[in-house]
């Protein structure tokens, strides 16, 4: 709102619709970051500490995701029925080989990244070898299972940022959807090392300048979970080495 009234768009925020929809994507945002049964969860099905911890650690991971798919699908129905596609969770045709091709020149800097205290002490975001023989699991499985819901939030949040606040808004407040949305998207990196949340503004921006012009959020999607996952194996590999 501070945004538009600083450009003098004022009658952009006289839209019923932005009101609506900016309060349940502000609800969908609290509710997922409310939601704590599976520490009931963990009480019940854990039997020694760290499995308390990893089922905490999943379900972390996988807290935002139903909220947020219901209330995105409440806005597909009862407001933007006639509108194409769910938020931006369509595959188009279109080439995704350059996101890949930013990924593999991300990897260098990635690996460079890893011998740092910062980096070592952040990632890999579950320290495994705390968790070794849980539930009678191997360690590939526990790295394979949190992996998978750590993979699993970064949907949510490109559904979320990406999809609900620049594919959702874009009809109503055009390109002005993307900075306040870079903007929000850096207070979920407040904690995480220093240069990681400082990149997240710009990283943030140009997956929602992407989004915004291809109406898709499978491009940051590949990116973000690629980013992610190469981080996580990176950290992985300078524990054993």
């Amino acid at each position: 709102v501070p945004f538009l009234l600083i450009k003098g768009q004022v009658e952009k925020l006289k839209q019923p619709k932005f009101w609506i929809k900016s309060f349940i994507f502000l609800t969908v945002t609290g509710l997922g970051t409310s939601i704590s049964f599976y520490k009931d969860i963990a009480k019940i099905y854990a039997e020694k500490p760290f499995e308390y911890f990893f089922i905490i650690k999943i379900g972390a991971n996988l807290k935002r995701i139903i909220p947020l798919l219901l209330g995105l699908l409440f806005v597909k129905i009862f407001i933007d029925r006639k509108e194409h596609g769910f938020f931006g969770l369509n595959i188009k045709r279109q080439n995704y080989w350059p996101y890949f091709t930013i990924l593999l020149m991300m990897l260098p800097l990635i690996a460079a990244a890893s011998f740092l205290p910062d980096f070592q002490s952040a990632y890999p975001r579950l320290k495994f070898w705390r968790y070794e023989g849980i539930f009678d699991l191997p360690t590939y499985a526990v790295i394979l299972i949190f992996e998978f819901c750590y993979a699993i939030d970064f949907v949510s949040v490109e559904l979320l940022y990406r999809g609900a606040l620049v594919i959702g808004l874009y009809k109503l407040l055009g390109k002005e959807a993307v900075l306040p949305m870079a903007t929000a998207y850096v207070f979920i990196h407040f904690g995480k090392p220093l240069g990681e949340a400082i990149s997240a503004l710009f990283g943030g921006y140009i997956l929602g300048v992407v989004a915004y012009r291809t109406k898709t959020v499978f491009s940051g999607i590949i990116i973000h979970i690629g980013i992610a996952l190469a981080m996580e194996l990176a950290a992985i590999l300078q524990y054993y080495l």
